[in-house]
Parts: structure tokens; sequence; C-alpha cells
């Protein structure tokens, strides 16, 4: 299936990937397959800021599928669909 992944500030993973918005075919079923891939193919710099020490998406970022869907941390098994667009993005907070 084909997966747009953007990322939405991350000026550092921009960078590293040479785009704001990437596509992906993809093999995995879930959210968490998709991070594991794009940080497995972008390499270790990408990984580290993706991931955390355990291997799981890093606690400052957040994730929408089809800018409609909020996925949580603890609903990475969400499922994927051909076509959708997962957006990874940093978080913010302040006042």
């Amino acid at each position: 299936m084909k997966v747009t992944v953007e990322f939405l500030s991350l000026p550092n993973v921009v960078k590293m990937v040479g785009s704001k918005r990437v596509t992906f075919d993809f093999s995995g079923t879930t959210v968490n397959d998709l991070v594991h891939e794009v940080a497995g193919h972008y390499g270790e710099r990408v990984q580290k800021f993706l991931l955390d020490e355990s291997g799981k998406l890093d606690m400052s970022l957040s994730l929408t599928v089809n800018q409609q869907e909020w996925i949580r941390h603890n609903q990475m098994d969400r499922p994927l669909r051909d076509g959708d667009k997962v957006t990874i993005m940093m978080l913010v907070a302040g006042g």
C-alpha cells in the first residue's frame, strides 16, 4: 500500500529526509510499523528523532492520520489503509 508521511515542525528531520512529505510503498499494517519503517529507511539520525531508547515513538512527538484522527502513544497498533496520510509532528507546550 502507499502511505504518505508528512513531517511537521521537525526541521532537522526534513533536512535529513530531504523533503517535508514522502510517500512509502509500505508492506506493514499499522502506524507503529510505518514509524519503524521510516526510521529504518532514513537511518540512525532520523531514528534518534523518532524513537526513544526502547524503540517506541518519542514522547515529544504526536501523530495524526488523514489530519483527522490523533493517534495516542498507546494506539500505535492502529491499522493503516492504502492512501492514508500520517503526519508526525513535534508537540509544543508553553504559554
